[in-house]
């Protein structure tokens, strides 16, 4: 037995949906604060036919909070949802909604599945097709409130054709559903889970089949039901820009198992797109809303032929992880790319290796010699454009940046945070640790030549290769 205050102020004394007991007696707590909890995943595992396709996946929903799944398609995001609404059995983990413990998915009696449908409202991948007409099937939605052989009544049929008046389903009011489009009985199944006034809605890819127009709307449908009702929603999307716009936070998952969570900002990074997707890709801040948009660059198998870097090269200065990302880009993008001098043990030089690179090799811990200055240089005059990344500089690869001092048409990369704890960390924003040697050429670069942010690199490039197809000359009409 479990002693559990709910939202309302009201304390339960619960035990779990497994014992097929009653979910709930209740008496009040006046003063209490309520939990702003709503989900708990707890490592939750699903097997199907003897494969496991979620595997100890745990994962939290606040009120009024919306948390998108996203990933690969067979990463588990279906069979997460689907365990999590009741509809297949877990094998192991818990889903506690409001402070009640849900068991097997065929566990229990009417009145406990009637109690939780009331708290989870799932919106299936691809809306069924059936003879009802759309407005039965939104009124569907009320019977986990209703009694066992009650009837719908003005109150639910009310609150049905709301739903449709916000979904911009009326217009089909009598229609059967068999007779939509599958955008159309997609709104129809959306306006069937918003008159459920669940605690949780579950919407497995809700945009899927719909317009660029009711994709948003529908996303707004979304938010505006977790906030006005204090509810909470896990969604499901392919979209990344459109999570990133509506979600609070995002969880990745990989292989069914959870690879990140966070906010967009912190998830949707190069890497986790690269292991989840095997695409790569820029992400960068929205010019209307601020959050992180993800522009699709391409795959280490795409075709490189009638790609913008096709024929180019470019020479990236970089080392201690600050080139590995634009190295993956840059390859994708179809450009040829060769790095400075990098000491083994560098993990750019490891990035290197791995994607077959031309570099300078050097030891660990050493300076840098005057051979390898001078193979440096051979490789930054054979390219057709020169990137400084925003390194940390020590007396070992300083020389690294002195090279760039050399080159006729620089590209300066800007670190991506210009405050930290590091006491080395200079005006310029990256770490030096050549007593102001390494500030001083930097800065002498970044007043001759700029510098910019590394998502903007792609675009800067580009930019540069149109402008020597075109000749560089202005049109004038």
């Amino acid at each position: 037995m479990t002693l559990l205050l709910n939202r309302d102020g009201v304390l339960r004394i619960e035990t779990s949906i497994d014992s097929g007991t009653s979910v709930a007696d209740s008496a009040t707590a006046d003063g209490a604060a309520a939990n702003t909890g709503v989900l708990r995943v707890e490592n939750l595992t699903t097997e199907l036919d003897g494969k496991i396709i979620v595997d100890s996946v745990s994962l939290s929903v606040d009120r009024g909070e919306v948390v998108g799944v996203v990933g690969a398609n067979g990463s588990g995001k279906t069979t997460l949802l689907r365990t999590v609404a009741g509809l297949v059995d877990r094998t192991s983990g818990d889903v506690v909604v409001d402070g009640v413990s849900f068991g097997t998915a065929r566990s229990g009696v009417g009145s406990l599945r009637r109690e939780r449908a009331r708290m989870l409202a799932y919106m299936p991948q691809l809306a069924e097709s059936h003879p009802f007409t759309a407005f039965e099937s939104v009124l569907m939605g009320r019977y986990p409130h209703l009694g066992r052989f009650e009837l719908e009544g003005p109150n639910d049929r009310e609150l049905a054709w709301q739903a449709m008046e916000r979904t911009s389903t009326v217009e089909f009011a009598d229609r059967k559903l068999d007779t939509l489009s599958g955008g159309e009985r997609q709104r129809v199944v959306l306006a069937r889970v918003l008159v459920q006034q669940a605690d949780v809605l579950l919407m497995d890819e809700p945009t899927a089949s719909l317009d660029l127009r009711h994709q948003m709307l529908t996303m707004d449908l979304v938010r505006e039901e977790v906030s006005e009702r204090n509810a909470g929603a896990i969604v499901i999307l392919h979209d990344l820009s459109l999570a990133a716009r509506y979600c609070d936070r995002l969880v990745v998952l990989h292989r069914g198992k959870k690879l990140a969570e966070g906010t967009p900002w912190e998830v949707l990074t190069p890497g986790n797109l690269r292991t989840a997707f095997g695409i790569e890709g820029l992400v960068e801040p929205d010019p209307v809303t601020g959050k992180p948009h993800v522009l699709l660059l391409g795959s280490e198998n795409s075709e490189h032929q009638d790609l913008i870097g096709t024929g180019r090269t470019v020479h990236l200065i970089c080392g201690a992880g600050s080139g590995r990302e634009l190295m993956h880009q840059l390859r994708v993008a179809g450009y040829e790319v060769t790095a400075g001098v990098l000491g083994t043990g560098d993990s750019d030089r490891e990035a290197a290796e791995r994607l077959g690179l031309r570099y300078v090799s050097a030891p660990p811990f050493s300076g840098i010699t005057d051979e390898q200055h001078s193979a440096h240089m051979e490789l930054m005059s054979s390219a057709d454009h020169v990137v400084l990344c925003a390194m940390a500089v020590g007396m070992n690869n300083v020389r690294n940046v002195a090279a760039a001092s050399s080159a006729t048409d620089l590209i300066v990369i800007e670190p991506s945070v210009r405050e930290g704890d590091s006491e080395v960390e200079t005006d310029t924003g990256v770490a030096d640790f050549t007593d102001g040697i390494a500030t001083e050429l930097r800065r002498s670069l970044i007043e001759k030549f700029g510098e910019i942010p590394e998502s903007t690199l792609l675009f800067e490039l580009a930019r540069s290769v149109s402008d020597t197809f075109s000749g560089g000359a202005d049109v004038v009409d």
